[in-house]
């Protein structure tokens, strides 16, 4: 007779022996370990212990949520050994030149992947499924005013050496708008322009000094960003979070240096970072606050005043995100529908606003932009991801017919393009294409998708390698890039410039240790990466949906949204400020399937 796990699944024991196997194999692979390296049967014996207990539990302590969980767990499970199949392909058949071994240990590699995230994620989502946060009778008075001052006494730091902001070639281009050195452009948020005039504007009347104009905007910046982070402690207070919970995402905002480095650059990720948690958290507490049938209408004075107050940070913070990215307006219009869903049962209210906020959006987009003379980003821009994919059949050295070179040279000049290509940075074919005829591709976008659709039918394998490279640094962990590393102003000829009121030996090497923790610190160095974020992300998102909480889904679909359009467009494979909003907003989503929503 065979030996059967005890339980519900019936499965013979031996399944989850050739499971660890296969689990030990894909790690060796990823790891570059050697099939004779010692610690393989140590890797062995623990995976076979971990796969085993996450059995037991799932046999032993049934619960309601079994069918969920049976549907979640290997789906993302799937998910998570596609993405690393794709970012690790190369490395796992590294050595193997046959096509039939490549496909096999691709396989067995594939296998072991999803065995090993399937057991975890089981075990993860059986612990966690269950769990509910207890209300907290007792919270820590003035914590959310402790928190914005907290989070400004830990930046001001990096404020006083980066005196007045820190300005890459982006934050320049818009500072010579303000100063009306070049045109305005929408190429970087035209509103967010306007924001950094505004309080340029107001530090001049204090002062002709050009830097310290300049560090009245850096000022706002660091306040803004304190008061996000004030805001949600005060929601998660609001919602019976304990003080431990909230004392650790403090610690999170105050001491994790990217956020200070962050606060003090002027970039317009920044302010839409804190857009992101300001909108989410206050999604969040109108789902709370709002009432869901007749009988509790009857609220008090104090829960009008913060049903009001959160409606206005809700319209303000959805203005900035349709403003100050463009796909931040992507976001809150494919989230739209899914609101008006969520708030059905007051729809009179949040129908108006919602009208509001678009219509707003639209008119600071298309007349205000017009009186303003604002021109908006060429067409080029938005094709990064297909430009890296042509090009890359182009430096491959593939085949094209006669055609398909007659309408490349059209656009762009290809003698230098094998020099320029970059994987995971498509400025430089964007640049060679601006240089060329750009005008040509706009006026006839079905000319080159078709081009571009032909090319990707016949080389599949190149347009996927193109496109892995130039996203993987969103959807995969394990991809090395540097965050906060950036310092001073760049020379330009607006005269600003960088007065550190600090320095020394000491606190260079200070904020550079600071930053190199997460290299040499495991698990920390999660903390920089936005593959490992966007993976609890979806767990998080997995659990709500366990926990069958449909009230709460709609809190992780801007997210999902703004990530999804890095997925389709980003023009860096691993610019962290471009998924900054899914690490500011990171703390909320990973409590929001653990309280409760009275």
């Amino acid at each position: 007779m065979i030996k059967t796990i005890s339980g519900k699944f019936n499965s013979p024991a031996w399944i989850i022996y050739i499971q660890a196997f296969f689990a030990v194999w894909a790690i060796v692979l990823l790891g570059g370990l050697t099939t004779r390296n010692i610690l393989t049967p140590v890797l062995y014996l623990a995976l076979l212990c971990l796969f085993q207990y996450a059995s037991s539990r799932r046999n032993s302590s049934p619960s309601i949520y079994d069918s969920r969980i049976s549907v979640i767990t290997p789906a993302l499970s799937l998910i998570f050994s596609l993405f690393t199949l794709m970012a690790e392909h190369e490395n796992m058949a590294a050595g193997l030149e046959n096509p039939a071994f490549r496909i096999f240990i691709l396989i067995a590699g594939g296998l072991g992947l999803l065995f090993l995230f399937y057991y975890f994620l089981l075990l993860v989502f059986i612990s966690l499924s269950g769990v509910t946060l207890r209300k907290e009778y007792a919270p820590l008075r003035f914590l959310p005013l402790i928190s914005f001052f907290a989070c400004l006494l830990l930046w001001l730091p990096y404020f006083l050496y980066e005196y007045p902001a820190i300005m890459t070639p982006d934050s320049i281009n818009q500072f010579e708008q303000v100063l009306g050195m070049v045109p305005y452009s929408n190429h970087h948020p035209w509103a967010h322009t306007m924001v950094i005039k505004f309080f340029f504007s107001l530090g001049h009347l204090f002062t002709d000094d050009i830097n310290a104009a300049l560090a009245f905007y850096t000022l706002f910046q660091m306040c803004f960003m304190a008061f996000c982070v004030a805001w949600l402690i005060s929601s998660l207070q609001r919602l019976g979070t304990g003080n431990l919970p909230c004392l650790l995402i403090l610690g999170f905002y105050a001491l994790v240096p990217y956020h200070g480095v962050f606060a003090v650059t002027i970039w317009k990720d920044i302010l839409f970072s804190g857009s992101m948690l300001l909108f989410t958290t206050a999604l969040l507490r109108l789902l709370l606050l709002f009432p869901k049938n007749r009988r509790s209408r009857n609220r008090s004075g104090n829960r009008k005043a913060d049903i009001f107050f959160s409606l206005t940070v809700y319209i303000i913070s959805g203005l900035m995100l349709c403003l100050f990215r463009t796909n931040g307006w992507y976001a809150f219009l494919f989230s739209l529908p899914f609101l008006m869903v969520a708030f059905r049962h007051c729809w009179k209210v949040m129908l108006p606003i919602h009208f509001f906020v678009i219509a707003a959006a639209l008119i600071i987009k298309i007349p205000v932009m017009n009186v303003f003379h604002v021109t908006q980003p060429d067409f080029v821009e938005s094709v990064s991801i297909p430009l890296q994919q042509t090009a890359r059949v182009i430096c491959e050295d593939k085949g094209l017919t006669p055609e398909q070179w007659n309408s490349v040279h059209k656009v762009i000049d290809t003698t230098y393009i094998q020099d320029l290509y970059a994987p995971g940075f498509a400025d430089n074919m964007k640049e060679l294409v601006r240089a060329g005829n750009p005008n040509y591709l706009t006026e006839n976008k079905g000319e080159y998708f078709r081009l571009w659709l032909s090319l990707g039918l016949r080389y599949p394998s190149v347009y996927m390698q193109a496109y892995i490279d130039q996203t993987k640094g969103y959807w995969y962990p394990d991809v090395e890039y540097a965050v906060g590393n950036i310092d001073g102003i760049i020379p330009s000829q607006t005269g600003a410039s960088s007065h550190p009121v600090i320095g020394g030996v000491f606190v260079i090497k200070t904020k550079e240790i600071l930053l190199k923790l997460s290299d040499m610190l495991p698990l920390y160095g999660l903390l920089t990466s936005m593959g490992a974020m966007f993976w609890v992300f979806l767990c998080c998102f997995g659990i709500s949906i366990i926990k069958e909480q449909p009230e709460r889904y709609i809190l992780f679909l801007p997210g999902l949204a703004v990530m999804f359009t890095l997925f389709l467009a980003t023009p860096v494979s691993s610019e962290f400020r471009y998924a900054y909003s899914l690490a500011y907003t990171l703390p909320l989503y990973l409590l929001v399937p653990f309280f409760p929503i009275d």
